[in-house]
Parts: structure tokens; C-alpha cells; sequence
């Protein structure tokens, strides 16, 4: 028996196999994972990158190693069968039966293998192609040139007969090349996975979002009177701690601008001679639009109106950050929301807290007709002006014991629900 033959046999499959998977593996490659492979400065991510921008190419040269490789299967596995078919008796020996058997058998072993490959090349392409990169190149160059004249030729068939012109072109990442790789990630193990998929999570989800979700809310605005004198936005400034003042004339409805505390520095002999203009946008603009327009203009304040022309808050380009990268600590950010249960039916919280978020974790009902969002506003609307520390407001079933306010809010209350 020739061991040759048959080590020259299981070589030629797990070239098929190799070379069919490579075909399956880079079809589902997932293009934005191997460019930032690329970035990183890895090897295999250089490598990857170049087949991408060539696909023909690459495909073509694969192409051309599971053809040699295929016919180099079928000679060998000739010269295994043609000496045992010799010894068969005369009567077995006819050249049909011959021919179905060895295309039977050949084809058979050859499916199961190229079809095992594909399949494992298909679950893990991203990682496979990685650590084949250098042997694929090495394939990639021998063949290259024997498949470059082909392409080209298929190519000119394809121009002059069939008027079908191929352009190469670098195609932008799509939305499933994102979602293709935060699942590759998501189900990695390896916990030196450097990447944080929850930012790509937000970003992909941030053109369903509305500036309404990310807003200053309107109860909630420090602002100053248009018709203030220097020393008192002077001493606002001071008082707040803030580096930016929304000025506004009459009621917060009417916002006519904003002023920055650096602009003191200018001496000025009023409010309006260092007034800014603000954008006003409607709170059912889309945040990615908002960006976008904060970008174009160079503006990082809007002034936020409802339907009605009211004003429903303001933004800063902080707070549309923060839908991407998360909590981004800002002069309008308190520290922390205050969260704590003292008893059965007793809680201590940050006004802030939303109604929503307090009704379905802790089973707290309020009124369905209310205009508020958080705690604060649902007591302020009820009691109608801003309480004092240590003021006691019973509100339907709920008695609150006001703990800290400032001049535009409820800071912490404490509260209990009344049997």
C-alpha cells in the first residue's frame, strides 16, 4: 500500500477544505472588526484590509488553489484505485460501475470535507482569517498572477460582450457591520477585550433618540432677568457656580440668549451688550440632527420649545454625549440621585428621580394627568411655588418631607406613603 498516495490525499483535502472556507470565511467577514485591526497596527488586520479592497482578486486566487487542488485529489486518488481495481475479478471490471464508484466515493469524501471547513470557517471568520492571515497571503501571492489574468479577462467578457462595467469601490461600514461586530464581542470570553460594545450599543440606537429624553427640564433652568444689572448677574454667577446663564425677558418662555461668565471680563454696562444667541429647537428633534447642527454652527447651548412654542428646557452638547458615552459629569449634574428605602412605605430620594422609574421599581402611583416628569416637578406643580427645607407637603397619600432645595428645585425629600 503507497502511504504516499495517501498522504498526499488527506493534504489535497485539507487544501480543498482550506481554500472552500476561505471563500465562505471572507464572504462573512466582518469589515469594520478587521479595520480597526488595522488601526491597532496588526499584522493580520494590514492584510485582511488589502484582500477587502481587492475582492476579486483574492476570490480569484482561492479559486485557483481549490482548482489545483481538486485535480491533484483526483490524480492521487486514481493511482490508489486503479491497481485495486486490477485485482477485482474480470466479471466486475466494467468501466461504468468503475467511473460511478470513483465519483461517488471522491465526491462524497470531498463534500464532507469542504462543507466541515465552511461551516468552521463561517462560525469563527473573523478569528480564523486572523490566524491564517500570513498563509493566506502566502497562497494569495503565488496565485495572484495566474488569477489576476483570469479576472481580467472575465472582466473584459464582461465590458465588451455583456456591456457590464465592474467598478471597485470602498464601501462605507453599514448598520449590520456594527451589529455583526458588537455580537462577535459580545459573545468573546476573553476578558482583555479592550472595546467597550455598550458605546457602540448607544450609537447605534442614537438616531431613534429625541432631544426631549436628554434635556435640562424647563423647572429645573437657572436663569437671569434680560433686564438685570451686572452685579447682580454678577452675583447669580457666584451664587451658582455655573459658567453659563440663560437670559430671559418677562418668564423663562421668552429666552433671548445666554451669557458666559468669562464675558464679565469686558466690563460691560449691561446684560444685553454680552448677550449670545441661542437656537431654538423642538423637542421632538432628533439628537443626531442636533449634533450635527451644534457642529455646523459652533454652538454647544440650545434653547429647547415645545408644540406650543413654550419652553420645554434646555440642552447642552454634554447632555447629547451622553446618550453615546454615558454619565458625563457637567456643571448642570448634581453628584448623585439619592435612592434609599428607611422603611415599609418610607424612601428618602433625589428630586430628580422620574416618576416612571419610581412607579415601576418601587409599585409608587401617581396621578396619570400630571405635566411632571421627576419628583421634584410633581411636588412643585401640586404645592405651586418652590417649598423650604423642613417643609412638610402631604400630596394625595404621600406625605414629603422637603430636606434640601435650591432656588430652582427639590434636591432630596423624603418620603412616606400614608395608609
Amino acid at each position: 500500500m503507497n502511504w504516499f498516495l495517501f498522504g498526499g490525499i488527506a493534504f489535497c483535502l485539507l487544501l480543498i477544505g482550506f481554500f472552500t472556507g476561505l471563500e465562505t470565511a471572507f464572504a462573512s467577514m466582518n469589515r469594520f472588526s478587521v479595520e480597526l485591526k488595522k488601526k491597532q497596527g496588526l499584522a493580520s488586520g494590514r492584510i485582511l484590509s488589502a484582500f477587502a479592497e481587492q475582492p476579486g482578486r483574492f476570490i480569484g486566487s482561492t479559486l485557483v488553489g481549490l482548482t489545483i487542488s481538486m485535480v491533484l485529489y483526483g490524480l492521487l486518488v486514481h493511482g490508489i484505485i486503479d491497481p485495486l481495481w486490477k485485482k477485482l475479478p474480470s466479471v466486475l471490471q466494467y468501466k461504468y460501475l468503475r467511473l460511478f464508484l470513483e465519483l461517488t466515493v471522491t465526491t462524497l469524501i470531498v463534500l464532507v470535507t469542504a462543507f466541515s471547513f465552511m461551516a468552521f470557517f463561517r462560525a469563527r471568520s473573523n478569528s480564523v482569517l486572523s490566524f491564517f492571515a500570513r498563509s493566506i497571503h502566502f497562497f494569495y501571492s503565488l496565485y495572484a498572477p495566474v488569477a489576476s489574468v483570469f479576472v481580467n479577462i472575465s472582466e473584459w467578457i464582461l465590458k465588451y460582450l455583456f456591456d457590464v462595467r465592474i467598478q471597485d469601490r470602498k464601501e462605507a461600514f453599514n448598520r449590520m457591520d456594527l451589529e455583526h461586530f458588537i455580537q462577535q464581542s459580545r459573545d468573546n470570553d476573553d476578558d482583555t477585550q479592550e472595546l467597550n460594545t455598550e458605546l457602540f450599543e448607544n450609537a447605534l440606537s442614537l438616531p431613534g433618540v429625541k432631544v426631549r429624553e436628554c434635556l435640562i427640564p424647563r423647572k429645573e433652568i437657572i436663569g437671569i432677568e434680560a433686564t438685570a444689572s451686572i452685579a447682580e448677574l454678577t452675583q447669580k454667577f457666584s451664587d451658582t457656580k455655573l459658567s453659563r446663564l440663560v437670559v430671559y425677558e418677562g418668564t423663562i418662555d421668552t429666552i433671548v440668549g445666554y451669557v458666559h461668565q468669562l464675558d464679565l471680563f469686558r466690563k460691560p454696562s449691561n446684560i444685553k451688550t454680552i448677550l449670545h444667541p441661542i437656537p431654538a429647537v423642538p423637542e421632538s428633534m432628533g439628537v443626531t440632527d442636533l449634533i450635527n447642527q451644534f457642529t455646523k454652527e459652533r454652538k454647544s447651548l440650545a434653547w429647547v420649545v415645545d408644540e406650543f412654542g413654550g419652553t420645554s428646557g434646555i440642552v447642552t452638547m454634554e447632555d447629547l454625549l451622553e446618550e453615546i458615552f454615558g454619565e458625563i459629569q457637567d456643571e448642570y449634574d448634581t453628584e448623585e440621585f439619592v435612592e434609599k428605602q428607611l422603611a415599609e412605605g418610607e424612601f428618602i430620594f433625589s428630586g430628580r428621580l422620574e416618576l416612571d422609574y419610581l412607579s415601576e421599581k418601587y409599585n409608587l402611583e401617581f396621578e396619570e394627568e400630571t405635566e411632571s416628569e421627576t419628583l421634584s416637578g410633581y411636588i412643585v406643580e401640586h404645592h405651586e411655588t418652590i417649598p423650604e427645607a423642613k417643609e412638610r407637603i402631604i400630596i394625595d397619600r404621600y406625605e414629603f418631607d422637603i430636606l434640601t432645595v435650591n432656588e430652582t428645585r427639590i434636591e432630596t425629600v423624603k418620603m412616606k406613603v400614608l395608609h
